[in-house]
């Protein structure tokens, strides 16, 4: 947990420190293109590359106690470059319609960004089934700080545009490639007589229904700004995509670092255990629930300070969008533990299903009320989307969370006392203006009362890892 945690919280800090400091350096038009083109790769690549993320998170364990971990790689190696093949059809195309000077630069260098970055994600999921935390902070962190640094030099000493931010990222990546290929590859094996029309038909059943999730979860968050383009300013889908990212940034980092170190865990107990796995996915909800809910209770109600501290002054406006962004990641956490479960549970349809209608709600909802009230609207369907999600997958399985009363009682008594304490600062704000010291000062009092009300639930958590 440790390693996990400091792995994620220097690649947050470092967004943190990127976000402040660069917002006042590009502009919002340039952030809107680069956020308009980015996403487009995200599409493209969640239809070439993500399922087969999918693929090796579900059937890795299988492999493995099968000793036959080799074809299993080779096939998803030969996967990876056809669609690498797909992907560089699709850029040159674009590239070559495109008129934009600028856009065509970021077509070309996307394509590179994602080429390397597929690879080094599928091998950083090969460490973590592993339970190797360090080597995969070591290089996880590494990437994020090497590409801030280069990309900081970049800017400010040969002054190059927002361009800089993918060629950054593509530079330190390469490096890491390097150093993977040549130095921590173990056990990493790959052949072409292992690739076989079986393995390959079992892969493709399991990843062509994740990818359709996935593309629906890539709609509920990201289709809004194409939507926002449409409607709005080129300007406005950049002040939206820096505010949604840092918001986002900040609560799924903390998820994600909650999830990377318990999956290797749950992933082999739903393998050789599924029917006794709900007693542990139940003690995972609770602390994610016990943590979490007082995080983004604060996050949110401090919304308008924290985009001053990391925001520049144009993007400070999209504040207000702030807490529907943290409730929204926040839902997607609680999400990634049921989505596992109907995974081994072969429930790929429900899963399917569930998504298809939440991408209908939001891009249904964002034509009807971006248009008539703007970008903040955005982020509202995003997490009325979110909410059916959670809604209509823990009806069908609360993963035995709800069948546990001491957990049921201490999440609504932690509601409530959250709740106070949003009384007690909306009052006080009334009476008194209170500057951004006094509000960290009252953040740390609220969070003190809240760990010293729940300390001996804390101190009795077991996390098994």
């Amino acid at each position: 947990m440790g390693w996990y945690l400091l792995g994620t919280l220097i690649p947050m800090g470092v967004g943190f420190f990127k976000t402040p400091i660069f917002t006042r350096y590009f502009t919002p038009e340039e952030y809107g293109y680069l956020g308009l083109i980015t996403i487009t790769f995200s599409y493209f690549s969640i239809f070439l590359y993500s399922w087969l993320a999918s693929c090796l998170w579900r059937y890795y364990n299988a492999y493995k106690n099968k000793n036959d971990l080799k074809n299993l790689y080779s096939n998803l190696f030969f996967i990876y470059l056809g669609a690498s093949i797909v992907l560089l059809i699709i850029a040159g195309i674009w590239y070559a319609t495109a008129e934009n000077p600028l856009v065509k630069q970021l077509i070309v260098l996307s394509f590179f960004l994602y080429f390397i970055k597929e690879f080094i994600g599928l091998y950083l999921i090969v460490i973590r089934l592993e339970g190797k935390a360090l080597t995969y902070n070591l290089i996880h962190s590494g990437r994020a700080v090497l590409s801030f640094g280069l990309l900081y030099v970049m800017t400010f000493v040969y002054h190059q545009r927002i361009t800089s931010v993918l060629l950054s990222s593509i530079y330190i990546d390469i490096v890491v490639l390097i150093f993977i290929l040549l130095f921590v590859r173990k056990n990493l094996a790959f052949s072409i007589r292992s690739i076989s029309r079986k393995t390959l038909m079992v892969l493709y059943r399991f990843g062509s229904i994740g990818l359709i999730a996935n593309f629906c979860f890539l709609l509920i968050s990201s289709s809004d700004r194409y939507i926002i383009a449409l409607f709005c300013t080129v300007d406005d889908v950049g002040i939206y995509n820096q505010v949604y990212n840092i918001s986002q940034l900040s609560v799924v980092a903390l998820v994600t670092v909650f999830f990377n170190t318990v999956n290797p865990k749950l992933n082999k107990e739903l393998e050789v255990n599924f029917e006794g796995s709900n007693q542990l996915s139940s003690n995972y909800l609770f602390v994610l629930l016990l943590f979490g809910l007082p995080i983004i209770t604060y996050f949110s109600l401090f919304s308008k300070q924290i985009a001053y501290v990391l925001l520049g002054e144009e993007f400070r406006g999209g504040y207000t969008i702030m807490p529907y962004v943290f409730i929204s990641a926040f839902l997607y956490g609680l999400f990634l533990f049921i989505e596992i479960k109907f995974k081994f549970a072969e429930k790929l349809k429900d899963i399917a299903i569930g998504m298809i209608i939440a991408s209908i709600i939001n891009v249904g909802l964002n034509f009807i009320f971006i248009p008539m009230y703007g970008y903040k609207w955005a982020a509202i369907t995003t997490f009325i989307s979110y909410l059916f999600l959670f809604l209509y997958f823990y009806i069908q399985d609360s993963l035995g969370f709800l069948k546990n009363p001491h957990f049921v009682k201490k999440v609504i008594f932690s509601l409530l006392i959250l709740l106070t304490q949003v009384i007690i600062d909306l009052t006080l704000r009334s009476f008194y203006s209170i500057n951004i010291w006094y509000t960290i000062l009252e953040g740390i009092i609220f969070f003190v009362i809240y760990l010293g009300i729940f300390k001996n639930e804390i101190r009795s958590l077991k996390i098994p890892v």
